[in-house]
């Protein structure tokens, strides 16, 4: 019999945040199928909630802790209403990012530095933020755990109309190898998923009533179609988990087998 034990989280509890919709609900949901309480920061309530019911249909514990993950105090606040709920926490997932409140693409004779600036700190400032409120605290307890942060396929290869997305995302998988080098000695594991396209919120708004671009793409990607949010919650379980207890600092593309092909959609 095969033993699955190093797959499971149970005894831990994670923080995810930006879970109340798309990869962050599907991690959160995800952490708990494999045993693990969950922690649902989000800034929006009402959908931190339902992920929340969900989460406790599963048989776990969740508690709801409304968070800007661009805030410092709003992120050290997330950490220690975590602590005081479940006594530690073990794992985080850094899940907000974006294209803003009103995605578009921009090329960068068009950006304004004003929203150079925003997506830089809601993409890659938010997680410096997270992490920085939650590797203190393990240090400060001496606890092991693990950092799953979330990038993008856009951080590896060049993605026309989004110089400051790939850019910000360029700089969480730097962010992630060095913090995993730093860290390594205290027993904390930084690791890093770059996402190609995944059924969310944001990309179903940005591809409406755009089906011949989005069906280009699903021909162009080796498995034929859009990822869904629990495949990488699943990823997410098993880079927290014991069964990837010696990897760190990586980067793990989940796109499908859509490399290259990215730089030639129309």
């Amino acid at each position: 019999m095969v033993d699955m034990s190093a797959y499971s989280l149970d005894g831990r509890t994670a923080i995810v945040t930006g879970a109340g919709s798309g990869i962050g609900r599907g991690t959160a949901l995800e952490m708990a199928n494999a045993g693990a309480d969950v922690v649902i920061a989000e800034w929006r309530r009402d959908t931190a909630e339902e992920t929340a019911y969900m989460v406790r249909e599963l048989g776990k514990r969740a508690l709801v802790v409304t968070t800007d993950v661009t805030s410092v105090e709003s992120a050290e606040a997330m950490v220690t209403a975590s602590l005081r709920e479940f006594d530690r926490v073990d794992i985080l997932v850094n899940n907000v990012g974006g294209l803003g409140p009103q995605p578009k693409k921009t090329t960068i004779i068009e950006l304004e530095l004003g929203e150079w600036e925003s997506l830089i700190r809601l993409n890659l400032t938010s997680q410096f933020i997270c992490c920085k409120a939650f590797i203190t605290m393990l240090v400060d307890r001496g606890i092991k755990g693990n950092i799953v942060n979330i990038a993008s396929l856009a951080a590896l290869v060049p993605y026309e109309t989004s110089v400051v997305y790939g850019a910000a995302k360029a700089g969480v998988v730097s962010m992630t190898q060095t913090l995993a080098a730093e860290y390594g000695k205290h027993g904390i594991r930084v690791n890093c998923i770059a996402p190609g396209h995944v059924r969310t919120p944001i990309p179903e708004a940005l591809y409406r009533n755009r089906e011949e671009l989005r069906a280009a793409q699903d021909r162009i990607i080796p498995v034929g179609r859009w990822g869904e949010p629990e495949e990488l919650g699943r990823l997410a379980v098993f880079l927290s988990s014991d069964a990837s207890s010696y990897v760190t600092g990586q980067t793990i593309v989940a796109s499908g087998g859509m490399t290259y092909f990215l730089t030639k959609l129309p």
